[in-house]
């Protein structure tokens, strides 16, 4: 199994949506959000999922693109409230959904959603995504929430009931957000070993707005419409998501129109876009974060004091304003400081200290003994790895300011980048998150609002 990790947040995310109109006048101003009587939108992408199946691998390309193709229990409107998806209505202990102690949750599905292959969404795709996210050879994601599920029982075709063995407070909420329901009749065969390498993970069946096409690697994602979707649209007839991952490149196709919109465009690309005439950037509250991974199985990390003292020694603000000239704000937990959950727990207690990070390293044994600025405790040098996406300049300056930052109280951090499909990869796959193979790694996580 994965090494146990910690998660140290560092930036909170506003996600930069980039497009270019290459017209005058009102056009310009158009928001990305209005409703387009079909058409065709090609988006710019550095990075490429390695499959598109969240509850296996949460790449944030992965799940931008999984949201497009799968139905999930629930989602979140733009004021961030929890509004139903596949389902009917949010389970409550005032119209039933919820027993008085709060153990017993009952879902009933929409009877008009399908599969893309035309086969209805039912009680039993959600059953066995349940069995999916259980099932002890399927290397999953997480298995919060889906650990406490005593058993699930579907009544009829589009009731399911889930009975838990503790309370668990979000269950609402996070029962089948973070991973989309799947179809039993096309993967009935395939759970437990060698699931991730099954081929409906790269070309996948949905119950979404957008039904998959094509998938040519190193190049593109193409989606089209499905116009037997439930909700409201689509309102484009496709979508292309093109994956460029310099930089510099992806803001030159955007110019000469080989792309339409970067979304979550990297912030080295802003100060670039105002040189470019037809550039409109758009700035949207996001739902993850950069955060830093921490290995608390790693020798030095075990112990919580260091772990503060690098919570502590890293200046946010700092990182805000130089890599991200200030779009991205500081982020002191998981909470989205726009969620209308958001408690501002932590701001205060993980405030920039580097006196209080250098009384926690000694607390603990690390002194600078030789007087090279670096501790030492018995011999060994208070030395550790970052790690994070090869490539992403943001990431790339992100990790040369924390060892800046962590040399000041006396830590020596060397920096270690691999490629993403290396590093998101799935544990059948090596891959180096998933196998705990780092000390700190650097990269995007994906929240709920609360």
């Amino acid at each position: 199994m994965p090494r146990v990790r910690e998660a140290v947040m560092l930036i909170a995310v506003t996600t930069l949506f980039i497009t270019y109109c290459g017209c005058s006048g009102d056009d310009r101003g158009d928001s990305p959000d209005r409703a387009a009587g079909g058409g065709r939108l090609v988006i710019g992408m550095q990075q490429e999922p390695e499959i598109l199946n969240e509850a296996v691998n949460s790449m944030v390309s992965a799940v931008y693109v999984c949201n497009l193709i799968f139905s999930k229990f629930v989602k979140h409107d733009d004021s961030m409230r929890l509004i139903p998806d596949l389902i009917t209505e949010i389970p409550t202990l005032e119209n039933g959904g919820i027993s008085a102690d709060h153990l017993v949750y009952t879902y009933h599905l929409r009877k008009d959603a399908f599969w893309h292959d035309g086969v209805p969404v039912t009680s039993k795709d959600v059953e066995f995504s349940f069995r999916v996210m259980t099932h002890p050879d399927i290397n999953v994601e997480t298995r919060q929430g889906w650990d406490i599920v005593e058993s699930v029982e579907t009544p009829d075709s589009h009731t399911v009931i889930f009975r838990l063995s503790e309370v668990y407070a979000n269950f609402a909420g996070d029962c089948f957000y973070d991973e989309s329901v799947l179809p039993e009749h096309l993967l009935s065969g395939s759970p437990g070993e060698g699931f991730q390498a099954d081929p409906f993970h790269t070309a996948p069946v949905g119950s979404g707005p957008f039904v998959f096409q094509e998938w040519v690697s190193g190049s593109h994602i193409t989606l089209r419409a499905n116009h037997g979707y439930y909700g409201d649209g689509p309102y484009l007839e496709e979508i292309t998501i093109k994956f460029v991952p310099d930089g510099n490149a992806l803001l030159m196709q955007l110019e000469t129109g080989s792309v339409m919109g970067i979304d979550n465009a990297p912030d080295e690309l802003l100060a670039l876009t105002g040189s470019l005439g037809g550039i409109t950037v758009y700035r949207n509250p996001a739902l993850f974060n950069e955060h830093l991974d921490v290995n608390c199985e790693h020798s030095i990390l075990s112990d919580r004091r260091v772990r503060r003292a690098i919570a502590v020694a890293i200046d946010r603000e700092e990182i805000s304003e130089k890599i991200y000239n200030g779009v991205w704000i500081p982020a002191y937990s998981d909470e989205h400081p726009g969620s209308p959950y958001h408690s501002g727990f932590g701001q205060e207690a993980l405030r920039f200290d580097p006196a209080g990070a250098r009384r926690l390293l000694a607390e603990a044994g690390w002194n600078d003994a030789d007087g090279d600025g670096i501790r030492e405790r018995g011999g060994e040098r208070l030395e550790l790895e970052v790690t994070s996406t090869a490539g992403r300049a943001s990431r790339e300056r992100t990790e040369v300011v924390l060892q800046k930052q962590l040399s000041a109280v006396g830590i020596d951090l060397k920096i270690r980048n691999y490629h993403p499909t290396v590093l998101f990869a799935s544990w059948d796959d090596r891959g180096i998150l998933k196998r705990g193979q780092f000390d700190l790694a650097l990269y995007a996580f994906l929240t709920p609002p609360d």
